[in-house]
């Protein structure tokens, strides 16, 4: 039998929301929220708020336009945070929830929305961070790019609790460290960002990055041996010296647990993706 073509990767974008007052004793905190266990794609993992362009985001899916569009509408759908712009007093919280839920019932545009309160969309908002493909291994596959923006005050984050089960705010240290105990399990390319990010001094360093962002897309290999949630995996990012091969010299010993700062690999233990190097 011929192998299967792999998934076409769908256009999509992701928020990494930031504020310096959420942070604890780190330089500032990011809104994680978790994917309820029924998810097609990374069920009961921690990430940021995102998902692929829809047709009211625009008429051509990977234009920059449908593109922020896109992460501006998810933001609000799963976060309840609403980047906009418009004249006089913003609109209370009860009648922004009330949008929002006419949002994620679908049918009508982020605009058309945001009009009816006296807003526009704040595209000026979104600054470029990322952009992740998912590994050709998986039958779902997105061509995701992660913009950062800042929490607006007079907001409250929280879980839409549909496609979302949990929202909190982390520190990137903290959250790589609860990661590592089980206890905030991130989805991969979570890991890697949160590894940058929290090498980072400050909010003031990460605008710098986000003014010349390297958005070369980043593809990671998904290697496994067998099938089921105990079968051995490894992720491979480029530059990783096993990455031409697709897969670890040595399956037994994928390597030595590292900083997310410094891995090029992600190591499946326990239920949880952790940051590795090779020996």
């Amino acid at each position: 039998m011929a192998p299967t073509a792999p998934a076409v990767p769908l256009p999509s974008a992701s928020v990494i929301l930031v504020d310096p007052a959420r942070g604890g004793e780190e330089p500032f905190g990011l809104f994680l929220l978790k994917r309820r266990q029924k998810s097609s794609f990374m069920p009961n993992r921690f990430v940021f708020p995102g998902g692929r362009v829809e047709g009211h985001d625009g008429g051509d899916p990977w234009s920059g336009q449908a593109l922020k569009t896109c992460a501006l509408r998810e933001l609000w759908e799963e976060a309840g945070v609403v980047l906009a712009l418009g004249r006089g007093a913003h609109p209370p919280q009860a009648e922004l929830e009330r949008a929002r839920r006419a949002l994620l019932d679908g049918g009508i545009s982020l605009a058309r929305v945001l009009a009816g309160l006296g807003l526009a969309p704040d595209a000026g908002a979104l600054l470029p961070y990322a952009r992740w493909i998912t590994p050709t291994a998986r039958p779902q596959r997105f061509d995701t790019v992660f913009y950062v923006a800042l929490m607006p005050a007079g907001q409250e984050a929280s879980s839409d609790q549909t496609e979302t089960s949990q929202g909190l705010w982390l520190g990137p240290r903290r959250a790589l460290a609860e990661n590592v105990q089980g206890q905030v399990e991130l989805a991969p390319p979570q890991v890697i960002i949160l590894g940058h990010l929290a090498s980072l001094s400050g909010i003031e360093q990460l605008l710098a990055h986000c003014q010349a962002p390297d958005l070369s897309p980043v593809m990671p290999v998904l290697w496994a041996q067998g099938r089921g949630p105990e079968a051995p995996r490894v992720i491979l990012l480029p530059g990783d010296p096993d990455y031409p091969a697709g897969a670890p010299a040595d399956p037994d010993h994928p390597g030595e647990p590292c900083p997310a700062v410094s891995a090029s690999r992600l190591v499946h233990q326990g239920g949880v993706w952790i940051p590795h190097r090779p020996w």
